[in-house]
């Protein structure tokens, strides 16, 4: 049988990886499709002849992808989706069905995990969704219809039967992630996704799955679970270094939900990664209260030299609202102590939150601009499918619109009675505006240029990135 794992072709370019459905410009960067070369490479395990398809990376419209499907002729199409692009992801199906009506396809991705019902109604032709992590349930759903078995037995999908749809049981979280096979990621161009301003190549590690804590705007705990689960620290550098060996990249995203939840596990990493002696660069994300100075230094000599916060605001009652469970010292404090390490510093704020007002998001950029991290980015809250936020904002009534396309960060769909969703999109646009055009973060974002290549990349990623705001 032969497999087709697809990224669909996007009007602007997007993540569809985990629970960032964000377009790529914000970061001016396109971000591999792990769990497609993740769930491709556990089916090549089991002899599939399989085959993955980034249509942004290769900028391939719905008119290329058919003469690819057409060409491979696949026997199953699994799409990677997003709740902005889910609409257009659907698309697909019927390219794939006119092609070969025998053709099963299924969707991967929060947003049908969480509205099955829903997305079935969107297209009449889908056979199956994969609900939450998908390789695993991807296996047995292939294993099943190769041998012609019941696909009743298939934990984890939803399927239509007889003019009828079926939810099946979910399937248990993968506890073993070091039984897992390395991501295929010579089934794609390595070379096709690189990092802002350097423009080295990159890839994702994901060394957890799941998160602990219960921010309301989140929906990874829908997807991944409440309880982290961990790889082997030497399962995790391997895969490092088979990146570093076999594809020549230097650069590597530790991609998870909360990175340094587990202080411990994050030591052993970085003291696995120096025992090896292996010359990487990589970034993580992290909280703001679970961090300290011993951990920045260890991890800025295993070659860390950037670490995302999630702050989210400016305004400690917001934060409580949100049940982000920090405080606005411990943000000040995390920011300070990782530039000390010598740890360059991202920050990420959300407006728009439950009980947001035009003085709470003032204090917002008030407070970035104190905490002045290398890198600010500003958000809107997005009710996405999967979140407490959504469950809370379509029980208020503040949903303005259900049109999912504009369920994304660079936009509003939310009027929650302090705020409208048009004030927020205004100020979203005026903090990055008043926050970038100072001459501080202008001349430091210079002074880290060391080549003319470098300043090249710099001013193409600054044109994307004024673009999007």
């Amino acid at each position: 049988m032969k497999i087709f794992f697809i990224n669909p072709p996007a009007k602007e370019k997007i993540s569809r990886e985990g629970r960032c459905m964000i377009k790529g410009s914000a970061w001016t960067a396109v971000f591999p499709p792990f769990s497609l070369v993740s769930s491709a490479a556990v089916l090549r395990k089991e002899n599939f002849n399989v085959k993955v398809l980034d249509c942004i990376a290769k900028d391939i419209d719905l008119y290329g992808l058919k003469g690819e499907i057409k060409q491979f002729s696949p026997d199953i199409v699994v799409l990677n989706t997003t709740t902005p692009s889910i609409n257009d992801d659907l698309k697909v199906v019927r390219i794939a069905k006119r092609n070969n009506p025998k053709t099963k396809v299924a969707v991967i991705g929060i947003h049908p995990s969480s509205l099955p019902d829903e997305t079935f109604s969107l297209s009449k032709k889908l056979d199956y969704i994969i609900r939450g992590e998908p390789e695993f349930t991807i296996r047995d759903l292939t294993l099943s219809l190769r041998d012609s078995q019941p696909l009743s037995k298939v934990k984890g999908i939803s399927y239509k039967a007889d003019g009828k749809i079926f939810h099946n049981p979910s399937r248990r979280f993968i506890q073993d992630l070091d039984s897992l096979p390395f991501p295929a990621w010579d089934l794609i161009d390595v070379s096709d996704y690189r990092l802002p301003f350097t423009d080295n190549p990159f890839l994702m590690i994901v060394p957890s799955r799941g998160c602990p804590y219960k921010c309301v705007f989140c929906t990874s705990r829908s997807y991944y679970g409440e309880s982290q689960r961990l790889r082997s620290p030497e399962n995790i550098v391997d895969e490092i270094a088979e990146g570093k060996n076999r594809f020549q990249v230097r650069d590597f995203i530790f991609w998870t939900e909360s990175f340094t939840a587990n202080r411990d596990f994050v030591i052993e990493i970085a003291d696995e990664i120096l025992k090896r002696k292996l010359k990487v660069r990589w970034m993580c994300n992290s909280r703001v209260d679970n961090v300290d100075l011993e951990l920045f230094k260890k991890i800025e000599r295993a070659g860390c030299w950037m670490i995302s916060f999630g702050v989210e605001s400016g305004c400690q009652k917001i934060l409580n609202l949100s049940k982000k469970g920090i405080t606005l010292e411990q943000s000040v404090n995390a920011i300070k102590l990782a530039r000390k390490a010598g740890l360059q510093t991202s920050a990420q704020f959300i407006i728009g939150l439950q009980g947001e007002t035009k003085e709470t998001a003032l204090e917002t950029l008030s407070f970035a601009k104190k905490l002045d991290a290398d890198y600010t980015q500003f958000y809107c809250a997005v009710p996405f499918p999967g979140s407490e936020l959504y469950k809370i904002a379509k029980k208020e009534g503040w949903i303005k619109d259900y049109n999912w396309q504009n369920f994304n960060q660079a936009q509003s769909v939310l009027d929650i009675g302090t705020i409208k969703a048009i004030q927020v999109m205004s100020l979203k646009r005026k903090f990055y505006l008043k926050y970038y055009l100072r001459i501080k973060p202008i001349l430091r974002e210079l002074r880290k240029l060391r080549s003319l290549s470098e300043l090249k990349s710099f001013l193409r990623a600054a044109k994307d990135f004024l673009s999007w705001v």
